[in-house]
């Protein structure tokens, strides 16, 4: 990698950490703020991807569906009860998508059509689903939510550093027809600073909840296993696209797609899991 562009990456790749951090740790308004900027940037680049002749009106009946998914969602989480009894609502964007293909005129609407509930059921929904993990009942608690994307982070640090280090000779591909450079080698490095991460985590924040330092440890291990997917799947459309990132938006590093790959099946999975055996994650409650 060239100097500047090592300089490019790193800088942008601060100003973006920075600007997450401080969404998820200062206030909720925040955090829903910049997830909602995800949503529709991430869908956007979607529709790029699969759908790049779609027409601007199109695109707008799944930008609002994915608007109006989120906003449910996080409403219900900040307390107000009319919304988690007004989810039906999300039938008239939905409706809006097969009107506005009507008026197109196009010659694959089931396609469209297809690829637009996609995109909102692949970038907006899990997404959406974050604020469960961070609000109840008015109550705001970001800490588990953001060891998910600790997780995460630490997973493609050990990811790299152990297939530089182990995997050089590329023996062991992990999945070579999506992604060459990716290896066994890699993938056990970032589960084994995965679970490291856990258990710096556990130690420092385990007074603050009530379930135990395992539930710690599984997290870790399902948002590495999950995140593994998801970045493969995301390589897989970008292959089928024939691009290499799935957007510009961040200098460096491509899209919110390329950035977010890994948490659009981490999330749901890690919350899968705390429903599966009933975690208490919220402090207070």
């Amino acid at each position: 990698m060239k100097a500047s562009n090592l300089v490019t990456r790193t800088v942008s790749g601060i100003i973006f950490l920075c600007i997450l951090l401080s969404g998820i740790i200062f206030h909720p308004f925040g955090y829903g703020f910049i997830f909602l900027f995800v949503i529709v940037a991430g869908l956007h680049e979607f529709y790029n991807l699969l759908l790049p002749k779609l027409s601007l009106s199109r695109k707008i009946s799944g930008y609002m569906t994915a608007i109006m998914l989120f906003a449910l969602f996080y409403l219900k989480g900040y307390g107000l009860p009319v919304s988690g009894n007004c989810f039906w609502i999300l039938t008239v964007p939905v409706a809006g998508i097969f009107i506005a293909e009507l008026y197109a005129r196009s010659q694959t609407p089931f396609s469209n059509i297809s690829g637009i509930l996609t995109g909102v059921i692949y970038v907006a929904l899990p997404f959406s689903l974050t604020t469960e993990l961070t609000m109840h009942e008015g109550n705001y608690d970001y800490r588990i939510f953001l060891a998910l994307f600790i997780y995460l982070w630490s997973n493609d640090v050990g990811a790299y550093c152990f297939g530089m280090i182990f995997g050089r000779g590329g023996k062991h591909k992990l999945f070579e027809r999506i992604s060459p450079k990716k290896s066994w080698e890699g993938f056990f490095g970032g589960i084994v600073t995965s679970l490291l991460a856990a258990f710096i985590l556990s130690s420092v924040w385990d007074d603050r909840y009530v379930f135990d330092r395992i539930h710690w440890f599984v997290l870790a291990l399902t948002v590495s296993l999950s995140g593994t997917f998801g970045d493969l799947v995301e390589s897989m459309l970008k292959r089928s696209a024939g691009v290499k990132d799935s957007g510009k938006i961040m200098p460096g590093h491509g899209g919110i797609l390329d950035r977010f790959d890994s948490a659009l099946f981490a999330f749901p999975s890690a919350l899968a899991y705390i429903y599966l055996f009933n975690i208490n994650i919220l402090s207070g409650y």
